[in-house]
């Protein structure tokens, strides 16, 4: 075997596990579309410089840290299972991390970011969740990027489908309305009929 062959056998290789990696994400996030229960986050402002990145916004949440459970070691990049816990106003929080996956109760799965030690002493984990952007067209993107966070702060919050520790945004809301219903009734301004109702991206 030529090394050319071998190269081209390497590259093939990598390309199909790269197909792999990509078709077993799209899989999961179809599963938790269909299947998995329904989470509302808090969401909070955004440095609008950050916001509007063309055909999505950039959403940060509120809650974006976890305690951690008490046998865990310190975490750093690290994949973490991450327990959705309901508050009394019906959004969802966070339980303590842990290396193992709970054995009741829906969770995360995620990457973990810094683990720290809060202003009260407490042990905490910042969180890279997975669903940070919400995509849409680019005009209503802008749009809703200034109704949001530039005509003062509206209440917002995203719906998101949670199955086996795989989370999808299902959708974003603004004053307690989905966004599209929301901009359509001219909550921000009133857009042409068109541009609402057009094919999501």
């Amino acid at each position: 075997m030529t090394a050319k062959t071998l190269r081209l056998i390497l590259f093939i290789a990598l390309a199909v596990a790269q197909i792999a990696v990509s078709a077993r994400a799209i899989i999961l996030s179809e599963i938790a579309l269909r299947h998995g229960d329904v989470y509302r986050f808090r969401l909070q402002p955004v440095d609008p410089v950050d916001a509007f990145r063309g055909r999505y916004i950039a959403l940060r949440f509120a809650e974006d840290r976890a305690p951690v459970a008490d046998e865990v070691p310190h975490l750093s990049q690290e994949k973490v299972y991450v327990p959705l816990v309901v508050d009394d106003e019906g959004f969802a929080t966070f339980g303590s991390a842990r290396l193992k996956a709970p054995e009741m109760g829906d969770y995360l799965y995620l990457r973990s970011g810094v683990d720290f030690m809060d202003e009260d002493g407490e042990r905490r984990l910042s969180l890279a969740l997975p669903f940070r952007r919400y995509y849409m067209t680019e005009e209503l993107a802008k749009e809703v990027d200034t109704a949001m966070w530039r005509r003062g702060i509206r209440p917002a919050w995203v719906t998101v489908r949670i199955h086996n520790g795989t989370g999808v945004i299902e959708d974003l809301y603004i004053d307690g309305r989905p966004v599209r219903e929301w901009l359509a009734d001219g909550g921000a301004e009133a857009l042409p009929a068109s541009i609402v109702d057009g094919p999501r991206p």
